[in-house]
C-alpha cells in the first residue's frame, strides 16, 4: 500500500509493525466464534494521521495487511463533528445508489489513500477514527450480548462493569452510531470528571475495546467476557429449576421419528426454497438449544420475538419459520404441511426464511453454499445462546420494528452480506 490515492494526502510509509500487531488482534478474535462470525466485527489501527481499517464483509480471522483500507483521518473527523443533520439521510432510501447514498461511504471514498481493490472500509470507521486508543476492536461476543440484548441492559452493564465501560443505547449503524458513542463518552467525562474508558458496550449490538497494544485489547476483552460469564454462573446457580432460562429438556423425540422428519424436511426445503434452477444447501442442527429450548414456552417466545442484532438479520434473517409437526403427522403429510407454513410465512413477512425450527427436533439453515448455510446455522445458534443468557440475567430485548427494518433495508448491510457470501463461496 503506497503511492497516491484518491485523497489529497500521500500515504506515509506503511507502519509494518503496527499492521502486524493489528493482524494478530484480528486473527485472535476473528478465529474465536465466541466473539464473531462470518464477516462481522471490525478492527483498526491509527498511525501518522492514517486509519488502517478492515474492509466490510471480510472476515477478521482471515484478514491480511494487504486487505486493510488506509484512510485520511481528518475528513472522517470533520464529518463526525460537522453537525450536518442532512448527512444522516444516508440510510435506506438515499437518493444515490450504492455507497454514494451514504455520507460515511462518500467521505471514506474521498479519504482513501490507496487503492482498496474495490472493497469498502467498514461502515463503522467513524468511531474507529475518533477513539483515542491506537488499536480499536469491535466484536459481537455471545456473553456480552446477553447483557446488551437484555431488557435491563443499561442497569445490568452499570452493575457489572461500573466505570470501566460506557453504555450506548441502540442507535442505527454508521454516522448516527458514531455520534452516539461520542456523546456517551462526553457525558461520562462530564459526570465523572475523569477520562472516558476504553470499553464501550452497545445495546443489541456488541462491544468496542480500545488499547495501545494487543495485550491491552486481550486483557480488556477477557475481563468483560469473564465478568458476564461469572454473573450468568451465579444466576444459574440461584435460579429455580423451573425458571425460563434453566436447561429444561422436554421428552426427547423418538430417534426413528426424528430421522424420518429430517430425511423429509431437508430435501423438501431445498426444493421449496429454490430460486429458479439453483437449489440451496440445507444443513441441520439438533443441539439441545435448537431442539429442546425452542420447545419450551420461553424458547418459542424467543424464536417469534424478532432478531436481537444486526448480524442475526444479515446472516440468519429476521424471522425464522417455527414449524410444529404434530405427533400424528405421517411422512406423506410433512411436505404439504411445510409448503403451507412456508406460504403463510412469506405472506406474513414478505420473504422466505433462512432458518426453519422444528421444536423438539432442531433447526434447518439454508444458504447458496455450504459455508453460507453453516454461517446462518451458527449465527442463529449464537442468538439462541444470547437469548438463554439474557433470560438468566433478566429478560430478552429484541430489536424494535424501526431498528430491524433499517438494517433489513440498509444498502451497507446488504453489501457486507454479499461480500461475505462471495468469500465463503471461494473457500467452500
Amino acid at each position: 500500500m503506497s503511492g497516491r490515492g484518491t485523497g489529497r494526502r500521500v500515504l506515509p510509509p506503511v507502519p509494518v509493525a503496527a499492521l502486524d500487531e493489528l493482524i494478530q488482534i484480528a486473527r485472535r478474535f476473528g478465529r474465536d466464534p465466541e466473539f464473531t462470525r462470518g464477516g462481522g466485527g471490525n478492527v483498526s489501527v491509527k498511525d501518522g494521521g492514517v486509519l488502517y481499517i478492515k474492509p466490510s464483509g471480510v472476515a477478521l480471522g482471515t484478514l491480511t495487511a494487504v486487505d486493510l483500507v488506509p484512510l485520511d483521518i481528518e475528513p472522517l473527523l470533520a464529518l463526525l463533528h460537522s453537525g450536518d443533520a442532512a448527512a444522516e439521510a444516508g440510510g435506506p432510501g438515499a437518493d444515490d445508489a450504492g455507497a454514494g447514498g451514504d455520507p460515511v461511504m462518500r467521505t471514506a471514498m474521498t479519504a482513501r489513500l490507496a487503492d482498496a481493490g474495490g472493497r469498502r472500509p467498514s461502515v463503522e470507521l467513524l468511531f474507529h477514527a475518533f477513539l483515542p486508543e491506537r488499536f480499536v476492536l469491535h466484536t459481537h461476543p455471545i456473553a456480552i450480548n446477553a447483557v446488551t440484548c437484555n431488557t435491563d441492559g443499561a442497569a445490568l452493564a452499570e452493575r457489572l462493569f461500573g466505570e470501566r465501560a460506557v453504555w450506548v443505547p441502540y442507535t442505527d449503524p454508521g454516522l448516527p452510531l458514531a455520534r452516539a458513542v461520542a456523546e456517551a463518552r462526553r457525558a461520562h467525562v462530564e459526570r465523572t470528571g475523569g477520562p472516558a474508558p476504553a470499553i464501550t458496550v452497545m445495546q443489541n449490538h456488541g462491544m468496542i475495546v480500545g488499547g495501545d497494544s494487543a495485550a491491552e485489547i486481550d486483557e480488556r476483552s477477557a475481563w468483560l467476557v469473564d465478568t458476564v460469564r461469572a454473573a450468568m454462573g451465579r444466576a444459574a446457580a440461584a435460579a429455580p429449576a423451573t425458571s425460563p432460562g434453566a436447561h429444561l429438556a422436554p421428552p426427547s423425540m423418538d430417534p426413528t421419528r426424528a430421522r424420518t422428519l429430517v430425511d423429509v424436511i431437508a430435501p423438501s426445503l431445498r426444493g421449496l426454497l429454490a430460486r429458479g434452477h439453483a437449489l440451496p444447501v440445507v444443513t441441520f442442527e439438533d443441539a439441545p438449544l435448537a431442539a429442546s429450548f425452542t420447545a419450551l414456552p420461553a424458547g418459542r417466545d424467543f424464536v417469534q420475538g424478532g432478531p436481537l442484532t444486526p448480524d442475526q438479520i444479515v446472516y440468519s434473517g429476521s424471522w425464522p419459520l417455527l414449524l410444529d409437526v404434530p405427533e400424528a403427522t405421517g411422512r406423506d403429510d410433512v411436505l404439504p404441511l411445510l409448503r403451507a407454513r412456508l406460504g403463510e410465512h412469506v405472506a406474513a413477512h414478505g420473504t422466505r426464511p433462512i432458518i426453519v425450527i422444528v421444536p423438539g427436533l432442531g433447526l434447518f439453515a439454508a444458504g447458496e453454499s455450504w459455508a453460507q448455510a453453516d454461517t446462518a446455522r451458527n449465527v442463529y445458534l449464537d442468538a439462541l445462546r444470547v437469548g438463554e443468557g439474557a433470560l438468566l440475567l433478566g429478560g430478552v430485548r429484541a430489536l424494535a420494528d424501526a431498528e430491524r427494518t433499517f438494517i433489513e433495508a440498509w444498502e451497507a448491510e446488504v453489501y457486507r452480506r454479499d461480500v461475505a457470501a462471495g468469500a465463503e463461496c471461494t473457500l467452500s
